[in-house]
C-alpha cells in the first residue's frame, strides 16, 4: 500500500457510506451488506441475492467545482470484473451538495488521469452524467 492508513478521512467515508446505506436499499430495492471482515473491500455494498454492487465515494466538494469526479482504475477495472460474473455495479458520488450515481457498463470508458506524486491512474467521470439520488434528505 503506497499511502499510511488515514483512519480520520476513514471515519468520515464510513459515515458518508452508513448514511448512504438506507436510501440504497429503498431505491434499488435491496439489502446490501457491507463486507464486515475487510476495511479495505474493493466495494462498499453487495446484495447477493440481487448481484448488485454500489462503490461510495464521498467528496468534501460541491458538485459544480469540477465537471469531472475521479475514481481510481483499480475500482473500475474490478468492476468490469464483476459484471462479468453476473453483478450490477453502481458508483455513488457524495458531493457536498448533492449526490449522485451511475452504473458502470461492460462497454464503458473513460478518460484518464495520473494523480499525486505516486502517479495513481484514476478515469474521470463527468458530474453531468450522474443521476442524482438524495441521500441527505431522507423522511
Amino acid at each position: 500500500m503506497p499511502f499510511k492508513f488515514n483512519e480520520e478521512l476513514w471515519k468520515i467515508g464510513r459515515k458518508i457510506e452508513d448514511d448512504a446505506l438506507p436510501v440504497l436499499n429503498e431505491y434499488f430495492e435491496c439489502k446490501f451488506e457491507r463486507n464486515e471482515n475487510d476495511i479495505f473491500d474493493i466495494f462498499d455494498f453487495k446484495d447477493e441475492e440481487k448481484k448488485m454492487i454500489v462503490e461510495v465515494k464521498g467528496r468534501r466538494i460541491p458538485s459544480t467545482q469540477y465537471k469531472e469526479t475521479i475514481i481510481t482504475a483499480s475500482k473500475i477495472t474490478s468492476g468490469f470484473r464483476a459484471i462479468e460474473e453476473g453483478w450490477k455495479v453502481y458508483f455513488l458520488f457524495v458531493f457536498t451538495d448533492k449526490s449522485g450515481f451511475f452504473e458502470l457498463k461492460e462497454d464503458a470508458s473513460f478518460k484518464c488521469k495520473l494523480t499525486g506524486s505516486n502517479c495513481i491512474q484514476h478515469y474521470l467521470i463527468p458530474v453531468e452524467d450522474l443521476k442524482e439520488l438524495d441521500i441527505n434528505n431522507q423522511e
